[in-house]
């Protein structure tokens, strides 16, 4: 019996009941500070945000001939070569498929998380060899969250 009293007492002993808590390297403050996630600026316009399509990106793709693409201060931001379409965004390139024909009016195209819609702003084309540009803008839409970009350019086809 007094050998069981004697383990139980070692066992409470054991516990650390009256131990005071250990100091680590960081105070209370410190972990809660790292405990809450840190809050960072997200552009909620980015998801719709259009960005350069490379004549590498263009080669890598299979895109090359005769097409339209739509440019804005000298960046190309989408190209159509036959039934496919690339643009970028967040600095993914995306294959977007035609909704509507493309051709030099304009064009629509979609995949399941961008639509994106380019139309001439004015019927005075310049001729440029084989290919004819005209004023355009065009909308990227975030079909999503509803995000949208629009900007004025060149729609140029025949290139």
């Amino acid at each position: 019996m007094k050998a069981a009293l004697l383990a139980g007492a070692l066992s409470l002993a054991a516990c650390g009941e009256g131990d005071p808590p250990q100091a680590g390297p960081a105070n209370a403050a410190q972990i809660e500070r790292l405990a809450r996630p840190r809050a960072t600026k997200q552009d909620p316009q980015a998801s719709a945000r259009l960005q350069p399509v490379t004549p590498e990106d263009l080669r890598r793709e299979g895109l090359l001939g005769a097409g339209c693409n739509f440019s804005s201060e000298g960046r190309m931001l989408l190209a159509a070569v036959g039934s496919d379409a690339v643009a970028r965004v967040e600095g993914e390139l995306r294959h977007l498929v035609h909704s509507a024909s493309v051709g030099p009016t304009g064009g629509f195209f979609e995949e399941r998380r961008l639509s994106v819609s380019v139309g001439r702003t004015d019927d005075r084309g310049r001729a440029f060899g084989a290919a004819t540009s005209w004023p355009a803008r065009i909308t990227a839409t975030n079909r999503r969250t509803g995000a949208q970009q629009e900007l004025p350019g060149l729609w140029t086809c025949g290139v």
